[in-house]
């Protein structure tokens, strides 16, 4: 679990009011218990918002815990399967894999307690497990964080069936919701970023220059940076490709490709060797990863050294990657896919681009033109600062508690 946490601490950023009123909301849930599960304790935006949604509403005395499944190899590769098929990849669904996902969900409901009023499942991973439960009292919320404007016919109508017996469906964008599961409690809640965890808060230009020292990154020359999985819908053989187009005007740029593995994911191998061999004939490529020690405030000060924050993604639930960048002030060149445009404004925040020379001829202009950077990341911090924070989401939570409280 992350630092202990309090409310208080935010109000310098969001206003002594808007703490009181989440204040005022949590007071009204007192003696109330709330459950999250999902797949994994690290790695990924899902474990990132619990670790640090948790402790603060924990700060609030509410009775607030969370779980997560610590899967089988084999489990996470079924799901990883539900994932990309979710998000559209063409693949089959076999009785086998059907059997694991099943099993180990109620492999896993035999061995936890749901002695809670409202449980939160995250994802596709744990979905199964309101199989299980025959406690009508319990109330149970699907969130779904990925895209699924192009699923998978047959994982869709598989997996509908668990998603039906939930009694509220939260998405990130409402063009996420099927059309076959409109009839029930539907609520958009987009994702959200703690600006005090290590990973957002302030550092020193001394700290920064402590960590690009440490990596040998030079802090003089200009840097292109994407903090992502190593992901086939993350596209880091694409954004390789758009730096050596950059390259071309701006000799000095280096670029950072910054992700982790995280225990759920085991493509994340494959994808990360894929990327190592398409960029050994590059200069001034840098590929860190948990495993070479970048952990929340290394990537902290890579995003705030950066000239320009990218984000190719191919799908993308929301990006926060996009939502730590903008909260930075660093202009962020990304692709028209997902939750992205409701965080890059074109031409306000950031630019949208279409193919990987846009790109390209984007990160040209920002790091030539540093005026039209700053002028863009002070528009990006202001308006990660008016919608995409964690005190928005934990209220957000929060009311969705009471409503389902009051009217059980």
């Amino acid at each position: 679990m992350s630092q202990k946490k309090s409310i208080d601490q935010y109000a310098d950023i969001i206003g002594q009011e808007s703490v009181n009123r989440i204040k005022g909301i949590a007071e009204r849930l007192l003696g109330s218990k709330i459950i999250h599960i999902n797949s994994t304790r690290s790695g990924g935006g899902v474990a990132e918002i619990l670790q640090n949604l948790v402790p603060l509403a924990e700060s609030l005395n509410l009775g607030v815990s969370w779980l997560t499944m610590q899967g089988t190899t084999s489990f996470y590769e079924v799901t990883k399967k539900f994932h990309n098929a979710l998000q559209g990849m063409n693949t089959s669904l076999s009785d086998d894999m059907k059997d694991e996902y099943v099993n180990f969900n109620k492999q896993f409901f035999e061995n936890i307690d749901l002695d809670s009023d409202l449980i939160f499942i995250h994802d596709p991973q744990p979905l199964p497990l309101i199989e299980f439960s025959r406690e009508n009292s319990k109330k149970f919320l699907w969130r779904c964080h990925i895209d699924l404007t192009n699923a998978n016919t047959a994982y869709w109508n598989y997996v509908r069936q668990f998603i039906e017996k939930y009694d509220v469906l939260v998405f990130s964008l409402d063009k996420y919701v099927r059309e076959d599961v409109r009839y029930k409690k539907i609520l958009i809640i987009p994702p959200s970023i703690d600006p005090l965890a290590d990973k957002n808060r302030y550092l020193s230009p001394d700290e920064i220059l402590h960590y690009l020292n440490k990596f040998d990154i030079d802090p003089e020359s200009p840097i292109m940076t994407q903090v992502a999985r190593f992901d086939y819908w993350k596209d880091p053989l694409g954004v390789i490709d758009c730096y050596n187009l950059a390259k071309k005007k701006v000799p000095k740029l280096q670029l950072l490709l910054i992700g982790s593995f995280p225990q759920d994911d085991p493509e994340g191998e494959e994808w990360y060797n894929k990327t190592l061999e398409k960029s050994k004939n590059s200069n001034n490529i840098h590929i860190l990863t948990d495993r070479d020690g970048v952990r929340d405030l290394e990537v902290n000060a890579f995003q705030r050294a950066s000239s320009v924050v990218i984000q190719k993604s191919i799908r993308e639930g929301f990006g926060l990657s996009v939502t730590e960048a903008l909260w930075k002030g660093v202009p962020v060149v990304a692709t028209r896919v997902g939750g992205i445009p409701l965080q890059v404004i074109n031409n306000v925040t950031g630019f949208l681009v279409n193919s990987t020379e846009e790109a390209a001829e984007k990160i040209i202009q920002l790091v030539k033109h540093q005026y039209l950077a700053r002028i863009l990341g002070m528009e990006g911090e202001e308006h990660i600062k008016r919608n995409f924070l964690i005190t928005r989401q934990l209220q957000d939570y929060l009311k969705i508690q009471l409503e389902v409280i009051e009217h059980s």
